[in-house]
């Protein structure tokens, strides 16, 4: 896979996890939002390569600005990322399985649970990849929606007509 160029990213996460994304994303051009209303303004002004998104975002309005990104035309192609940074009191394995079924039910391009990879450099790297991934899979795809159509070789329409 080769490596996903600088990208802006709109990271809407709680402020403790900031530091992590921070050295996970490093080199990318990261734009932090505190609420859902700053996020969506932030979209509208500007083009990013991705959200990333957490699940206690904004006194856990996670859903609520996934399905007001989705709902939009404009953004519903960006790439949503939604990550759990902690697991809190009364995330239990099933519940954290929910969310990850749940944003993905509602067009999220995946969920990442943060604590499935230490935060050291490899856990991070591990982490790094999966959203250059998605940078770079969203490019490819927007490319490719550009793309012309190129017209079929006549001996193409000739066989298709037999």
């Amino acid at each position: 896979m080769g490596v996903a160029p600088q990208s802006r990213v709109l990271v809407a996460i709680t402020p403790d996890r900031e530091e992590r994304i921070e050295r996970i994303l490093a080199g990318h051009d990261l734009m932090f939002v505190k609420t859902s209303r700053e996020a969506m303004s932030l979209l509208e002004k500007e083009r990013f390569a991705i959200v990333i998104l957490g699940v206690h975002f904004d006194e856990s309005q996670m859903f609520s600005l996934l399905s007001d990104i989705r709902a939009h035309a404009k953004h519903r192609k960006i790439p949503v990322l939604c990550v759990l940074g902690s697991r809190g009191r009364t995330l239990t394995d099933v519940a954290i399985e929910g969310l990850d079924h749940a944003v993905k039910a509602m067009t999220a391009n995946g969920f990442l649970n943060l604590m499935n990879f230490p935060d050291d450099e490899e856990g991070n790297a591990r982490i790094r990849r999966i959203i250059d991934y998605l940078i770079l899979i969203d490019g490819d795809i927007q490319h490719i929606a550009r793309a012309p159509v190129l017209p079929m070789p006549l001996h193409e329409k000739e066989r298709r007509k037999q």
